[in-house]
This record gives structure tokens, sequence and C-alpha cells, in this order.
């Protein structure tokens, strides 16, 4: 037969078992503290955009700021237009900034 608790005995009980909960969180974050930190991640350079006349082997023929768009493309048709058997792309290539 089970012994009937008390309201005393009931009380003491789920106080020793808020007890234990607390303990088991203070080791949980205990062994969370211990983690090593991840490094701090590096600064991206900055970088800009700039028109390149590519080859058909991808050898870069001639390269343009990103302002000066229309002299690419006339550069480009200009190639074209000399050497017929060679084919000219032009592409948007980022490269990184120059520190002045």
């Amino acid at each position: 037969m089970v012994k009937r608790m008390t309201s005393k005995e009931r009380l003491q009980q789920m106080a020793e078992e808020a007890a234990a909960g607390e303990e088991l969180k203070a080791e949980k974050k205990k062994k969370k503290a211990t983690t090593t930190k991840k490094p701090a991640k590096s600064i991206t350079k900055r970088e800009k955009v700039v028109w390149k006349i590519f080859d058909a082997s991808y050898k870069e023929v001639a390269c343009f700021p990103y302002s000066q768009k229309d002299e690419a493309f006339a550069k480009l048709d200009e190639r074209k237009q000399k050497k017929s058997t060679v084919n000219f792309f032009i592409n948007e290539v980022k490269v990184p900034m120059e520190d002045e």
C-alpha cells in the first residue's frame, strides 16, 4: 500500500527537485562556457567592377573602368572587325581596389 504524503512532505520533495534541476542547469552552463571562441572574421577588401575584353583563350586583351562601358564595347567591335577569325567577348570583372 502506498503511503500518503502530507503537504509538508510534498513541498519538501518539490523543493529538492527544483534544487536538483538548478544544479543541472549550472553544470550545463559551465560546459557551454568552456567552448572555444571563433576567431573574428577578417575584414573584406573593397572591390570595384571593370569591363575586360577577353579573346577565345580567356587572355585579357583590354580593361576599362565601369563608367567607360561605351568605349569598352567600341573597342570590342573594333577587335572583332580587325580579326574576324578570333572570337572576343566582354565581361564585368570585380578587382580589388588599390589603396591610395
